[in-house]
């Protein structure tokens, strides 16, 4: 959903996005992408980490050193920011947990996913009354990507 609207508003969102890195149809870790370009891994089976979900380990520095400058130039900008996602492996960055206060108060708007039921951290942002919530499944994929097209172009239409 997020690569998706990113792609019908290029260069509108400053951010990031999170996609699985598969060998043989098996799932082996998580690349971060920026929406500037710049690409890292989040995550990888048998890497070495304190910082683990599952089978993964967790790559802090490397999370950190692609997506905080991308997520700062966001602020500088007053761009809107898109967020993939407000998650476990994420929330291990406290770069990460620090620079969220200050985009939810600046960016002029911000689409993040976070993964249900909610992480704690996270229910606090989405308990906000400003905060849309939708939740998306393989069901109503398309019901609610034309939803969020529509916010969005709401917020584009008014400057």
């Amino acid at each position: 959903l997020v690569q998706r609207i990113s792609a019908h508003f290029t260069g509108l969102f400053r951010g990031f996005y999170t996609e699985e890195i598969r060998e043989k149809g098996t799932r082996v870790g998580f690349r971060v992408v920026t929406l500037s370009g710049k690409r890292g891994m989040l995550a990888a089976k048998g890497a070495s980490s304190p910082f683990r979900v599952g089978a993964y380990g967790v790559l802090v520095s490397e999370f950190e050193s692609i997506v905080l400058p991308e997520l700062e130039e966001a602020l500088r900008a007053e761009a809107p920011c898109l967020i993939d996602e407000l998650g476990k492996m994420e929330f291990f960055s406290e770069g990460f947990r620090k620079i969220l206060p200050p985009l939810w108060e600046k960016a002029p708007l911000l689409l993040a996913t976070a993964r249900f039921p909610q992480i704690p951290g996270v229910t606090e942002f989405l308990s906000q009354k400003e905060v849309r919530s939708f939740l998306l499944t393989s069901e109503n994929r398309e019901e609610v990507f034309a939803q969020v097209l529509e916010e969005v172009r709401t917020f584009t239409k008014g400057g």
